[in-house]
Formats: structure tokens, C-alpha cells, sequence
């Protein structure tokens, strides 16, 4: 009996996310009515918050670390963009250099 109540309470579940119109359809018709479950809460404890605060320092110091990994890449790249501009600039000085003087 327990495993039909459960399978029915997963069924209405997914019934409420899917079609919410049907699910309160079905729900008039049996004549139940749903209470969705209640939302997991953790016990808080000094060892939980310890560990929290650690995996925060932890995520906050590699952060730290790929940002200046970031701006290096970013000021190689910003070189190499300079570093084209100003070749394409050359190309093009030279072009009209040619151009411009008689054969």
C-alpha cells in the first residue's frame, strides 16, 4: 500500500511540473489534495559551518588566481591584435608607396 501511495505522489509530482491544469483536474476527480514536499533543510552545526567557510576560501582564492590568468591572456592577446594592426598598417603604407611612384 505505501509503494502505491508513493508511486501516486511521484506521479502527481511530475503531473503538477508537466501540465498543472490536468494535475487539478485529477486532483477534483480522486478528491485529494496534493501538498507538495517540504524543502530539504539542513542542521546547522560547527563543523558543517567550518566546512562551508572553507570551501568558500577555497573557491574565492582560485578565483583570485584565474583572473590573473585571465588578464594575462588578455594583454598577450591585446598585443597580438596591436602587433597585426600596425603590420596590416605597414602592408598598406607600402602598397600605396608603390603606387604612387613611377615605373
Amino acid at each position: 500500500m505505501l509503494m502505491g501511495l508513493d508511486r501516486r505522489r511521484k506521479m502527481l509530482g511530475y503531473l503538477r511540473r508537466v501540465n498543472y491544469s490536468t494535475f487539478e483536474n485529477t486532483c477534483k476527480e480522486l478528491g485529494i489534495q496534493y501538498s507538495p514536499p517540504q524543502p530539504y533543510s539542513r542542521r546547522l552545526t560547527k563543523r558543517w559551518m567550518v566546512k562551508k567557510a572553507l570551501c568558500i576560501k577555497v573557491f574565492q582564492e582560485k578565483q583570485r588566481l584565474q583572473a590573473a590568468e585571465r588578464l594575462r591572456k588578455r594583454r598577450e592577446w591585446q598585443a597580438r591584435a596591436r602587433a597585426a594592426r600596425e603590420q596590416q598598417e605597414k602592408q598598406v603604407q607600402e602598397k600605396q608607396a608603390q603606387e604612387g611612384t613611377p615605373v
